[in-house]
């Protein structure tokens, strides 16, 4: 009868122990990135800049925030240009909000006089557990000569 309560014990606080551990929720996920048409990694100057992605979030989207800046610069929010003609920006967008998944499609416009140039993005997925994924990337600025 000892060995019997002593075993139904054990069982019991493993079960308690297995029950009472909470399992994190996953980290969103990004993919199927693509920058530019076609994923082409180019924008030009007065034009936009088309950003493509497949958001799956487990526990749910809280955020997404955008930040561009010339590549080799430290990036700061403004959504202006800079002395040169710097172009930076960040942006944050809400309407995925409480979606698990999403086809994130956006447009961002890439004002006339940005400078020519390799810039950097960080695209990031913010839960509304506070797990983060983010992805970084490349892409550059032109100017179209036939304007």
């Amino acid at each position: 009868m000892k060995n019997t309560t002593i075993l139904f014990a054990v069982l019991f606080a493993f079960a308690a122990i297995i029950s009472g551990c909470k399992k994190e929720p996953a980290k969103p996920e990004i993919r199927n990135f693509e920058l530019g048409y076609d994923n082409s990694k180019i924008a030009l100057a007065g034009e936009e800049l088309n950003i493509d992605a497949d958001i799956v979030a487990e526990g749910k989207i809280d955020r997404i925030i955008i930040e561009i800046h010339p590549k080799g610069h430290d990036h700061k929010s403004s959504g202006q240009l800079k002395h040169d003609d710097e172009w930076e920006v960040e942006i944050v967008y809400t309407k995925f909000s409480g979606l698990k998944n999403a086809d994130f499609h956006e447009h961002i416009d890439v004002p006339e006089h940005a400078e020519p140039g390799d810039y950097h993005i960080h695209f990031k997925v913010i839960a509304m557990e506070g797990n983060t994924t983010s992805v970084e990337d490349e892409f550059e600025v032109k100017h179209d000569d036939n304007k």
